[in-house]
């Protein structure tokens, strides 16, 4: 996954309310989104809660957060505006031919 990339959104605030903030837009979000990560979590954090996704190339992840409609959809949420970072990704996932899956 030499193009893959994290982007990780940091919302600051009260973890509880920031989290059924959260559960209220993502169906939302994925309704009117054209772009899918390939890993997607949700955490609660001592500053708030943090969302970090995995996306396939940058070009998936800046079709994703350029959609005038998830910005619409994000911005109605209640959600605060969120501090984004984003990582080159090195690896994803263990190489499942030197071990199995599960054990």
């Amino acid at each position: 996954m030499a193009d893959a990339m994290m982007a990780v959104f940091d919302f600051h605030g009260d973890s509880d309310e920031l989290a059924v903030a959260y559960d209220e837009v993502l169906r939302k979000v994925v309704a009117v989104s054209s772009a899918r990560p390939v890993v997607h979590l949700a955490v609660p954090r001592e500053y708030g809660f943090m969302v970090v996704d995995v996306w396939n190339s940058a070009e998936a992840f800046d079709t994703f957060v350029g959609n005038d409609d998830f910005r619409r959809v994000l911005a109605e949420s209640g959600l605060p505006e969120p501090k984004i970072r984003t990582y080159p990704v090195h690896n994803l996932g263990w190489p499942v031919d030197a071990l199995p899956l599960y054990r």
